[in-house]
């Protein structure tokens, strides 16, 4: 029995169920799938500094070892700069128990007896100690997945020009999928560049309303908004909590609403300046599609999925494309604007 002597339903289930058995394989290896996929990620968005170092005479070798010493940097800088932020946030802690006394009477004028419950009534203080011992011992595993990652950047960025070579003989240069394995390369790196630059006016403007209303520390909150803001619709309603709980206890709840409305307003403001500039050519995602995309990802492969989702569903959307049978669900996948 061949596969065109299949109906299209018999040829769509085994298809399908090809898919599934593929995505629970990825989901259980999700341990070795997770450090590869950063590997790529970051190999494919730092390419153009390896080929600005190797264009100006740097052996590969070391072009690669200077890249991965950069991103390696710039990770230490950031956990310094979020250790120092915590433990400022931590050693603070106590002082809001005297701004949260202040509120009491705001509180009771709706209806609220702040002296009937406590926080901890709420919290089960065994799963919060468990869940910070099992952070703890994760870090060593964290630790081995980043030099896992690291090392696979520095493959990757030295291996690159032999396998798009590689790939150029074997598929053809005019190949569709070839065609479209090159143009995600180029999508990923403007996706990355505009979603940092709709990111950082998120961050920044966050930041800088949070430090005019008096909220403490309102840098910390606008950096963990720009890193968030990668992750579409939650990472900001995620990344809003903490100052607003701030605003909360320090101004009540006129403050609360107000840090909400500003980071609403603030976000909008970037999206809508900054990322229309991809409609309908690189990202040409529908909105249905980016939300489920965060979600599917992150079931499949965790934190990691969260982060590459919107990759990903680019990834995969290119991949439908290079064949016509399945051009029409690549599509289907599509905001309904016109490529350019």
């Amino acid at each position: 029995m061949t596969a065109e002597s299949l109906s299209p339903p018999a040829r769509a289930a085994i298809i399908g169920a090809a898919v599934v058995i593929v995505l629970a394989g990825v989901r259980v290896a999700t341990p070795i799938f997770g450090p590869f996929l950063v590997a790529v990620f970051f190999a494919m968005i730092t390419a153009p500094v390896m080929t600005w170092l190797t264009r100006r005479g740097v052996p590969p070798v070391l072009a690669a070892g200077t890249v991965v010493a950069g991103l390696i940097g710039i990770l230490v800088g950031v956990l310094a700069f979020l250790g120092m932020a915590f433990t400022g946030f931590i050693r603070s802690l106590p002082q809001y128990q005297a701004s949260l006394e202040a509120q009491a009477a705001v509180l009771a004028d709706y209806g609220i007896d702040p002296g009937s419950f406590t926080v901890w009534d709420y919290i089960d203080q065994g799963f919060v100690i468990q869940q910070v011992a099992g952070l703890a011992r994760q870090v060593g595993t964290i630790t081995f997945d980043a030099l896992l990652a690291f090392i696979g950047i520095g493959f990757l960025l030295i291996e690159g020009p032999r396998v798009k070579a590689a790939l150029a003989r074997r598929l053809g240069p005019q190949s569709p999928l070839y065609r479209h394995f090159s143009q995600s390369g180029r999508i990923l790196i403007d996706y990355v560049v505009v979603r940092t630059k709709v990111n950082l006016i998120t961050g920044v403007g966050t930041g800088l309303f949070l430090a005019l209303l008096g909220v403490d520390f309102a840098v910390l909150w606008g950096f963990i908004a720009f890193v968030l803001s990668y992750v579409p619709y939650i990472g900001l309603a995620a990344a809003a909590i903490p100052p607003t709980l701030l605003a909360l206890i320090k101004f009540g709840p006129a403050g609360a609403l107000a840090v909400i409305v500003a980071m609403t307003l603030v976000d909008a403001a970037a999206e809508n300046l900054v990322l229309p500039r991809m409609a309908g050519r690189e990202l040409n995602l529908s909105p249905f599609v980016v939300l489920f995309s965060v979600v599917f990802w992150g079931f499949i492969l965790g934190a990691v999925g969260v982060f590459l989702a919107i990759p990903l569903t680019i990834a995969v959307k290119l991949l439908l494309e290079s064949w016509e049978e399945t051009r029409w669900i690549g599509e289907l996948m599509g905001n309904g604007g016109r490529e350019e």
